[in-house]
């Protein structure tokens, strides 16, 4: 009996002509189911894209295609897969990175359901507490799912529960030591068998590699004598020759523990996969035998010979009570698949989540002196596990200005310091006679006229005044002038006073000189002496008025340097000339290896004014570690 379903799992119909039932589990896969309906049945109406359909209580399925066959039997043929499926309608969009230390596989798969459009499932259960990094783009939400144990070294299966919503899945370990929960015995279950023995699996000769990646990936070459490979035996090369595969598995950081893991795997590729199929009757329904219940991942045992194997695949014939068919493997994971799945997948978790080649460059310009050098400053992260080298390219150039004043001119001011308070002597002089050429001989003749008007006052005489003599200038011999007579006499101690009219008159004179210079010398005497100068103390003051200067843009060079010294951590690790590349890495050791989750610093100092390049560039492996993904 089926039940359809509409898309909010609404039960709308029972299929009671439905034929040709098949439902095909796999292990770690999405399961299928297909049926047949009459293209005249009247429940056709609900089988449409998407809605869900159930058989006998079982697994839940949505419909994903029908096939129309027309004819007096016309027929309709419906194929489904099971509802994990669903999360193929959801994308991761963008670029996602989650896990790593202190985030575990559950986290990591509760991430992916998070990112459901409609939360049709929910994890129940997961037996593992890996710490692994993921990184998607563009995934949907099913290929990120089953992508998360891919790197697992254990068998593991996927268990769905879609009786009850939201739908539920756990994560399971197979314990591979664990009692067989189904046995095939023949004339009983048994009806048929059919073996496949697959050769393309073998492998003779493994490398065997652990966390990391390209140089920087590690190997068991530490742990298996220098070599990064196991050989098989030398019966079973020698019966199938050489033939080399390649296992990764980067959860191991240690090269003896991976050497461990390569050996068990590659005792599981020395021999071919052998693939049975038989064809059986369930008995499960009928005994109620719970030991002959098929389960996906269980371990059977076939009781012909005895062998131990993991079913793998289950088909039922719904339209046959208890027609059975399993596939059974004598490994439980194909290793030789998984080889392969590594090698061909181009899934960012698997380049990035384990670890990176990183390639950084950093680069500084500027002035130094013979005194103060240029320091560049760097970070080495815990998370580099591995550091190839860090190169160094050092160039030394003149000193650089960008600017320089104009040159000035005129109104310049200058300052004296204080000065004075003290006595300067010249030296001695004199003593001596010196003697002027001789001149004269000379008549020079003057002329001079002159005419004046005096007003003349009476006034006092005063007491004690001589007596002064008549005076008479017409006897002089002068007949062009006058003359005035006034007499004057001193009485004393008698006080007296001439009354005179006043009067204006006017004096007219015109005169010659004639000068007669006889010739003659000069002679100079100037006795012996010294000049003595005192200057006080004193200061000068000086008053700089407010002004500008122009500035000349341009690069302007000072120094030569010709040799500078390389400081690594403030210790001279080597000398250089005016350009070097230089790998500084051995120089940054300490202790035995290069110290991480620290800064560390390069110095060049040079022997004068210097201009100086420094382009450094680091190669080295980091593993990602950590919570934070931005």
């Amino acid at each position: 009996m089926i039940e359809v379903f509409d898309l909010d799992r609404k039960k709308v119909a029972i299929l009671e002509n439905a034929s040709s039932l098949t439902e095909t589990q796999k292990l770690n896969d999405v399961g299928s189911f297909s049926f047949s309906l009459p293209d005249d049945d009247d429940k056709v109406q609900y089988c449409n894209a998407y809605w869900f359909v159930r058989y006998d209580g079982g697994d839940l399925y949505r419909i994903t295609s029908s096939d129309i066959a027309t004819g007096d039997t016309g027929s309709i043929v419906y194929e489904c897969e099971h509802v994990i499926g669903t999360l193929i309608d959801d994308i991761m969009f963008g670029q996602h990175v989650v896990g790593n230390t202190g985030t575990f596989t559950t986290d990591v798969i509760n991430y992916v359901l998070n990112n459901q459009t409609v939360a049709n499932w929910q994890l129940d259960v997961c037996d593992f507490t890996n710490e692994y990094e993921y990184g998607w783009s563009g995934e949907n939400l099913l290929q990120a799912l089953f992508s998360i144990p891919a790197l697992f070294s254990v068998a593991y299966k996927w268990e769905f529960d879609t009786d009850v919503y939201p739908w539920e899945m756990s994560l399971k370990l197979i314990n591979e030591a664990s009692t067989p929960s189904f046995y095939i015995r023949a004339q009983k279950n048994l009806l048929s068998k059919s073996t496949t023995s697959n050769f393309g699996d073998i492998c003779t000769k493994l490398y065997v590699l652990g966390y990391g990646e390209g140089v920087n990936q590690l190997t068991i070459a530490d742990a298996n004598g220098g070599d990064a490979f196991l050989l098989a035996p030398q019966a079973v090369i020698d019966e199938y020759g050489t033939i080399t595969k390649q296992f990764v598995d980067r959860k191991f950081e240690d090269a003896e523990s991976l050497l461990q893991r390569g050996q068990t795997i590659l005792d599981e590729l020395v021999n071919p996969t052998i693939s049975n199929e038989f064809d059986l009757v369930d008995l499960y329904p009928y005994t109620g035998d719970e030991i002959d219940k098929a389960s996906l991942g269980d371990i059977a045992r076939l009781t012909i010979d005895d062998t131990q194997t993991f079913i793998t695949q289950i088909v039922y014939n719904h339209d046959v009570v208890g027609d059975m068919k399993l596939t059974l493997k004598t490994r439980v994971l194909d290793v030789a698949s998984t080889i392969a799945d590594i090698a061909d997948r181009q899934r960012i978790e698997q380049v990035y989540s384990q670890g990176a080649t990183q390639l950084y460059a950093q680069s500084i310009q500027s002035n130094a002196t013979s005194t103060k050098p240029l320091r560049l400053n760097f970070y080495i992260p815990d998370e580099m596990r591995i550091i190839n080298s860090v190169k160094a390219k050092i160039q030394l150039e003149p000193f650089r200005t960008y600017s320089q004043a104009t040159e000035g001119g005129g109104g310049s001011t200058s300052t004296s310091g204080g000065g004075g308070s003290s006595t300067n002597t010249s030296s001695s002089g004199g003593g001596g006679t010196n003697t002027s050429s001789s001149g004269g001989s000379s008549t020079p003749t003057s002329s001079a006229s002159s005419k004046s008007t005096t007003v003349i006052n009476g006034g006092d005489l005063k007491t004690g005044y001589t007596t002064l003599a008549p005076t008479s200038l017409k006897d002089s011999g002068i007949t062009d002038g006058h003359y005035h007579e006034y007499y004057a006499y001193y009485q004393s101690n008698t006080r007296h006073k001439h009354d005179a009219p006043d009067f204006v008159h006017s004096h007219g004179m015109q005169h010659t000189h004639d000068v007669s210079i006889a010739s003659h010398t000069h002679s100079v005497s100037s006795s012996s002496h010294t000049h003595s100068v005192s200057v006080p103390s004193h200061t000068h003051g000086v008053t700089l008025p407010d002004h500008t200067h122009m500035i000349e843009q341009g690069i302007f060079e000072f120094g030569s340097p010709t040799s500078g010294g390389i400081y690594i951590n403030g210790v001279l690790k080597a000398t250089m000339g005016t350009d070097v590349e230089i790998d500084i890495t051995d120089f940054l050791v300490s202790g035995g290896e290069i110290p991480r989750g620290q800064w560390h610093t390069v110095e060049i100092l040079p022997n004068d004014l210097s201009y100086i390049t420094v382009d450094m560039f680091t190669q080295g492996f980091i593993q990602s570690r950590g919570v934070n993904t931005v």
